[in-house]
């Protein structure tokens, strides 16, 4: 076993950072969306003079971005009950990340006696509302039929993934390092600056399963639908009300997209066309 959670751990970074380079990628070479198909209600494009309205600013769609992300806000109005686990899983995420970064700027740059005593209490608070977050988020979409339906198998390994790895790195906490927090911080020391190579070589059990399962996670990452919120917020789908105008890149876009040929064919559609060719068929009808 000597370095295999070392070199997992570090792999996975790797290829986590790899892989979701080349999707991100992809997703910005994407073809231009139309959209038409997501309209859901209360649009714009329902309002007769919206063309002559001015788009959102940035900071207006910044703002947009800035609430979905923090408070989940379809989740609030479409599915309350599942809101407040998914509420408290990432407030409780959020603070967590803020613990691992606090850690990691005390270990390096502070002397361990004189590190904030109340660093071990707010990672814990942060550990369990993520744990009663995650566990509701699981349930919910096990007993929930209407929710269970639009979920693959996947879906719930992953959070049991999650689970284990909040578990897993509570566990190590209070009992691999006793909540001993001028402890936990010279781990961490040694971790970030390669202090102590036998360390890492050789961890400890508690410390190196927390390891092993965020190693999985990072495998994950990329491949999971999670990265696809990058994918939304690139494209605008839901609120770019940029109009196609004469001479814009939009309208750039789908000049080209138009000379794209056919793959596929139905009752409405035939393959061995351009797109240009169809709606031109269409309109002489």
């Amino acid at each position: 076993m000597s370095g295999i959670v070392l070199f997992f751990f570090y792999g996975s970074i790797l290829i986590c950072i790899i892989a979701s380079v080349v999707r991100m990628t992809k997703y910005a070479r994407a073809p231009l969306h139309l959209r038409w198909e997501l309209y859901r209600g209360s649009s714009v494009y329902e309002l007769t003079d919206w063309w002559d309205r001015s788009p959102p600013r940035f900071g207006e769609k910044l703002r947009v971005v800035i609430l979905d992300i923090l408070f989940l806000r379809e989740f609030y109005h479409r599915n309350r009950s599942l809101w407040y686990f998914l509420f408290l899983f990432h407030i409780g995420l959020y603070l967590l990340f803020l613990w691992h970064l606090w850690l990691l700027i005390t270990a390096v740059t502070l002397p361990f006696e004189s590190a904030w005593t109340g660093g071990l209490a707010f990672g814990h608070v942060a550990t369990l509302l993520s744990l009663i977050g995650g566990s509701g988020i699981l349930i919910k979409r096990i007993v929930d039929k209407e929710l269970s339906v639009h979920y693959p198998r996947i879906h719930y390994l992953k959070w049991v993934l999650i689970l284990l790895i909040l578990l897993g790195g509570f566990l190590a906490v209070v009992f691999h390092f006793d909540s001993n927090l001028p402890e936990l911080l010279g781990y961490v020391k040694a971790q970030v600056t390669f202090q102590d190579m036998e360390l890492k070589l050789h961890p400890a059990l508690a410390p190196a399963s927390h390891v092993f399962f965020v190693s999985f996670w990072l495998l994950y990452l990329p491949f999971s639908h999670v990265l696809q919120i990058s994918f939304r917020y690139y494209q605008h789908l839901r609120w770019d009300d940029v109009p196609n105008r004469q001479g814009s890149t939009i309208e750039r876009k789908v000049k080209g997209h138009l000379d794209r040929p056919i793959s596929w064919a139905a009752p409405h559609i035939k393959s061995g066309k351009r797109w240009g060719e169809v709606i031109g068929d269409t309109e002489d009808l």
